[in-house]
């Protein structure tokens, strides 16, 4: 079996409810790393991080992994102008410096990472991305139909294709048009989890918002009885870097 990266979209305070502390329990409860991605966007940039750092952090065990989920966005809507969007990064990485958090995981909201997006990632030390979803049916800002499922460096031209970008790509699960978030419910999550069970790396999402409780216990219930492997994503990617080096040295 692969390796197993759980990942949780941490935007509890535009919500009126947060499992935060139902997924430590669990989590830690069955000795499973995290990685806990903290929203941040220019129309409310650190509600979430003082949440997470007021709440939350003190309680996530340390063997977990915080990073980033950046929404570009402003109170005009989406944002497409590369040097805004590169300001909307550095401010999350500084929101989150201010309150003691070094990140090298990232996720980009709606998914909508874009090739400019790259340098200033690589810039502040991002290291591992899980915001491709090859062959979603999920389209709102990018078509990620043709991205590999595999984890991979990207193009800098292209990030659906291979090329020379020092980020590495943790491609979310997908299958029949569905990303592998854990609101899917089991009967839809079941069939994605057999179907990506070849993958070197299977990354999965849960909202923080929403009640997955039961279903992440069936997730890693259903992979700890295939002797899965489970991580976080900067983890992942240094695994992955030690295995293409060794092969690379045979």
């Amino acid at each position: 079996m692969p390796n197993v990266v759980l990942t949780v979209d941490c935007e509890g305070a535009m919500h009126d409810r947060c499992y935060t502390s139902e997924f430590i329990n669990v989590l830690e409860g069955e000795f499973v790393p995290c990685t806990w991605l903290i929203h941040s966007s220019q129309k409310d940039p650190s509600a979430n991080t003082n949440l997470y750092y007021h709440e939350f952090v003190h309680k996530i065990p340390s063997w977990h992994e915080i990073g980033m989920k950046v929404n570009f966005e402003n109170e005009r809507g989406y944002v497409e102008d590369p040097k805004e969007r590169g300001t909307i990064i550095w401010t999350a990485k500084d929101i989150l410096k201010s309150h003691m958090i070094k990140c090298t995981a990232f996720r980009a909201g709606a998914f909508a990472l874009l090739a400019s997006d790259v340098p200033y990632l690589e810039e502040i030390g991002i290291l591992a991305d899980s915001s491709v979803i090859p062959n979603a049916d999920y389209k709102m800002f990018v078509n990620w139909n043709g991205a590999p499922h595999n984890p991979y460096h990207s193009s800098s031209e292209d990030l659906k294709k291979e090329g020379g970008n020092r980020l590495l790509h943790l491609p979310i699960a997908t299958h029949a048009g569905k990303h592998g978030y854990l609101d899917l419910g089991w009967q839809a999550l079941e069939p994605l989890l057999e179907a990506n069970s070849e993958n070197e790396v299977i990354t999965l999402g849960l909202r923080d918002y929403y009640d997955s409780v039961d279903d992440l216990r069936k997730t890693i219930d259903y992979f700890r009885k295939r002797g899965a492997h489970f991580t976080t994503m900067t983890q992942a990617a240094s695994e992955h870097f030690e295995h293409h080096r060794a092969l690379a040295a045979v």
